[in-house]
């Protein structure tokens, strides 16, 4: 274990999304004075592929987290007929939000564009979501990838975006993070030492998602067990990868019991009546259940945190308001103290 550093950023999530601006009274300034007020140090600020606007106090923004590509490795392999097979006909601008564009070239040329538009904020990092899912499989869990098939093809992006760059660099460190779809979970130590050699350039780590971890044990009941099992996790990796994890997404997710009850059901009845938008909202309803976003309690959290030394903590909770987001944010960095 490394020797203990006190001292890391404590992050809000928040995203440039009118959903989360509603939240707050007073929008952007009403949430910098609730950052000034509360022993948070800033914001991990979900962008999407507009500039950053004015109002956004950039000062506060210490971490980004770039758009996740869902449903995009068919795209990658297999462009428009990729595109054509999975998708239904769709705007433009869709489709970018859905996996970057129609073919390799437009997916790359997206990927740089997020990443300039995230480093207008001279982050720490941006944050990237290694994996790949099919809105059925969310259900299913019949994957038609394994997660090495989708660690290549996203070192490739990775990859050659940084390519774009003169340096062959990104512009801001870009943090990979852990899911529990088939891509990057952390649990093969080899698995996750070849996709770290696979990396052609220098900027980036990773950034570990406690919640997402737990997600792929649907045994675990109690936060003493899932802390135990991302100790456990963690302890497995080389110590390679241990250091490449600068920051931690802190979260408990204990969702196991509906987990194992939704694979045994597997589709939604009336799923091939539902058109494209109406299958994707069911399986984000679906995923924000397994995803539970809850804050630790248990003390224990600080083993976690102390095993890590993280020079980043997002404290990453999805709450309807700001005050259940406040009251979430005290009880965890209560138990981190």
């Amino acid at each position: 274990m490394k020797e203990r550093n006190m001292r890391y950023d404590n992050l809000v999530d928040f995203s440039v999304y009118a959903s989360d601006l509603e939240r707050v009274e007073g929008a952007w300034k009403g949430l910098k004075k609730y950052i000034e007020q509360s022993d948070a140090d800033g914001l991990e600020l979900l962008i999407g592929y507009e500039p950053a606007s004015d109002e956004i106090p950039k000062e506060l923004v210490k971490s980004i987290h770039l758009p996740f590509w869902i449903t995009w490795l068919d795209v990658w392999r297999k462009g428009e007929k990729g595109l054509k097979a999975y998708f239904p006909p769709m705007p433009a601008d869709h489709i970018q939000s859905c996996c970057g564009g129609s073919n390799q070239l437009e997916m790359i040329a997206t990927q740089k564009m997020v990443w300039e538009l995230a480093a207008v904020y001279n982050p720490k990092q941006a944050v990237m979501h290694a994996a790949h899912v099919e809105l059925e499989h969310v259900f299913t869990r019949k994957f038609t990838y394994t997660d090495t098939e989708v660690l290549q093809s996203f070192s490739e992006l990775l990859n050659r975006t940084a390519h774009e760059f003169s340096d062959g660099e990104p512009p801001c460190v870009i943090g990979i993070e852990n899911l529990w779809w088939p891509g990057l979970n952390f649990l093969d130590s080899a698995l996750t030492d070849d996709f770290a050699g696979f990396l052609n350039f220098d900027k980036w780590n990773f950034v570990l998602d406690t919640g997402h971890l737990m997600n792929t044990n649907p045994k675990l009941r109690c936060e003493d067990e899932a802390v135990d099992f991302v100790l456990e996790k963690l302890n497995q990796l080389s110590s390679d990868i241990r250091k490449r994890i600068q920051s931690i997404h802190l979260n408990l997710s204990l969702s196991g019991e509906y987990q194992l009850k939704q694979m045994r059901k597997g589709l939604p009845a009336d799923w091939e009546n539902l058109n494209h938008t109406e299958k994707y909202n069911s399986a984000k309803n679906h995923v924000l259940k397994i995803d539970q976003h809850l804050p630790f309690q248990t003390e224990r959290v600080k083993e976690i945190v102390d095993f890590v030394q993280p020079h980043t903590i997002v404290h990453e909770f999805i709450t309807p308001t700001m005050v259940k987001y406040d009251a979430y944010l005290k009880q965890q960095m209560g138990a981190l103290v």
